[in-house]
């Protein structure tokens, strides 16, 4: 039988439901790190992997749903779910904006402007020190739940919710148009596709599936620091996605999942994790182009999208 991406996310998930019984807190929390992490690069592959568009920026959604939250919790005293919305609010806001300017122009100018934009808000945070902290940050982000398990099955429902959701996208007709475009914009537009739009509408979805996740994660670590915008960060969502395989729907997942353990085995190794980490993933890439679980799922008999 072939591999289906509905199943394939069941098991996954039915997977992580079970982890914390068999991992001590601090495997659980990395365990919800990871899955964090995969959420963004799912999120970040609806732009890349299915609507042939490469962004060096997606860590300004990231950061903005970390520091909205943040803000809203410490700063303002919101509750942790209206926190949640305002942060969707915010990230939609800055997608749509970056979004129409950036989309002016594609291929490598595309890339470079969401780069300045996700430095400008990294610039911001950096500055701002009566909201941001600064370089400091923001301390003492409260968890809901409180107990880290708890948190982490929050985490894993809502990871759900929004991997379904852009897979229930991607299977659309919308989702075959954004394919449409990454195979061939001249085609589609002469077809009829409004192109710049679809274009706009994948990068606004890519940006709140990844600010959801980001929205996660400064209450996981209970704190959030410029760190969480800078292009860094973007290119390891990137190497996360190409690292599961950007062609199969699951595979950036995987590929988050591998990137938090590639990296936490590396610091426990050597000082210079950093290397060893980029030697890994640079290796693992090298040797499978079409990322761990595309190779997989092709071996299985799937079908690349």
């Amino acid at each position: 039988m072939k591999p289906s991406d509905y199943w394939a996310l069941v098991l996954v998930f039915a997977l992580l439901a079970v982890a914390p019984a068999l991992a001590g807190p601090f495997y659980t929390r990395l365990l919800a790190t990871g899955i964090l992490y995969g959420t963004a690069a799912v999120g970040f592959n609806v732009l890349f992997g299915y609507t042939g568009l490469l962004s060096f920026g997606h860590a300004m959604f990231w950061g903005a749903g970390a520091y909205t939250v943040a803000i809203g919790m410490v700063k303002m005293g919101l509750s942790f779910p209206a926190s949640l919305a305002l942060s969707l609010l915010v990230v939609g806001v800055i997608a749509l904006v970056t979004g129409f300017l950036s989309l002016r122009h594609t291929r490598i100018y595309f890339a470079m402007l969401t780069l300045a934009f996700g430095q400008l808000l990294y610039a911001i945070a950096l500055k701002w020190r009566s909201m941001t902290g600064a370089d400091e940050g923001i301390y003492g982000v409260p968890r809901p739940l409180g107990d880290v398990v708890l948190y982490y099955y929050l985490i894993l429902g809502v990871s759900l919710v929004v991997l379904l959701a852009l897979l229930r996208i991607l299977k659309s007709p919308l989702g075959l148009a954004f394919r449409s475009i990454r195979d061939n914009p001249f085609r589609a537009e002469v077809v009829g596709y409004p192109v710049n739009r679809l274009r706009l509408l994948s990068y606004t979805i890519s940006g709140l599936a990844t600010g959801v996740a980001g929205s996660l994660y400064a209450p996981l670590q209970t704190s959030v620091n410029p760190e969480a915008l800078y292009w860094t960060f973007s290119a390891a969502i990137v190497f996360m996605a190409i690292l599961g395989g950007s062609r199969v729907f699951i595979g950036p997942f995987i590929g988050g999942l591998l990137y938090v353990f590639i990296q936490d085995t590396a610091m426990g190794v050597t000082e210079y994790w950093l290397l060893a980490t980029g030697v890994t993933l640079g290796a693992l890439i090298l040797l499978l182009p079409e990322g761990i679980v595309g190779y997989i799922w092709r071996r299985l008999g799937g079908r690349l999208e």
